[in-house]
Order: structure tokens, then sequence, then C-alpha cells
């Protein structure tokens, strides 16, 4: 539950939570995530988890390969940060069962949370390797492009 509850403040987040990574909470999260799309109709449940198994990698790859020798995040630790990041675009798809699908309303709640879903990853990925704030902005973009997915898969 504190490393849910840390990943909802983005401005304030903790990572000494974070030191351990496990896969239990990312992995209710994206049932729950599963769970709205099914509710919304859509059965995504292999897409959403090819896309976090996937993500996860190309992420673990291209922080290690910014970092060089002083890369020190492991695979196990990417996907659980991945994971519980994924939390604020579960909000968003819990909130689009009860929006229209078109519309500018629902159109800023997904930007909302694609931005709140990538400063706590890149928050999260720079505290656990401090060597890597150097790196800020091209992990943000990798995150970005990655829960930018996860949006369209809502809205789409």
């Amino acid at each position: 539950m504190r490393k849910t509850r840390s990943v909802l403040n983005p401005f304030r987040l903790k990572s000494d939570l974070h030191e351990d990574a496990d896969l239990s909470g990312p992995f209710v999260i994206f049932m729950l995530f599963g769970l709205f799309q099914l509710l919304a109709g859509k059965l995504h449940f292999g897409v959403i988890l090819g896309w976090l198994a996937v993500a996860s990698i190309f992420i673990y790859f291209v922080f290690n390969m910014l970092a060089g020798s002083n890369g020190s995040l492991d695979l196990y630790r990417c996907l659980s940060i991945v994971g519980y990041c994924l939390l604020p675009m579960v909000i968003f798809s819990g909130i689009s069962l009860f929006l229209p699908r078109s519309g500018l309303t629902i159109a800023v709640i997904s930007c909302i949370a694609v931005i709140w879903c990538t400063r706590a990853s890149t928050g999260l990925l720079v505290m656990v390797a401090p060597h890597a704030e150097e790196y800020r902005s091209l992990l943000a973009y990798s995150c970005g492009l990655l829960y930018t997915a996860f949006s369209l898969l809502v809205l789409f």
C-alpha cells in the first residue's frame, strides 16, 4: 500500500520504498486496468501484459545503455517501477467508463494521466540510480511513449 500511495504523489516520491522490487502490486494494478477495459467492452489482458513486458525490457535497455558502466537497474526492478506507475492510467481508465468517448474532457484527462505516469516513473528511475539525473529527459521520453500507448488503448 505504501508503494502505491507513493506513486499517487509524483512530487514527493520515496525511493526507499521502491528499493526492494516486487511484482504483486504491479500485478494487481495490471488486473484492475484489464478489468476496467473489460467493463468498457474491450478484452485487452494479453495486449496490456505484452506491452508492459516489452516496454519494461525497452526501458531497462535504454537506462543501462545511457548509464554505461554505472547502470545499476535490473529488469525486475524496472518492471516493478513501470507496473506501479501504471496506477494513474488505471484511475483514468476507471474515470473513462463514465465519460463520453470523444471530446475535450477525456483528452485532457488522458494527457494528465500520461504526464502523471511519466513523472512518477521517471522520478523513481532517477531516484533508484542517482547518477542518471542527466538522462532524465531521455527516460521521460521513453516512459511518455509507453504511457501514451496505454492511454490510446483506453481511448480507442
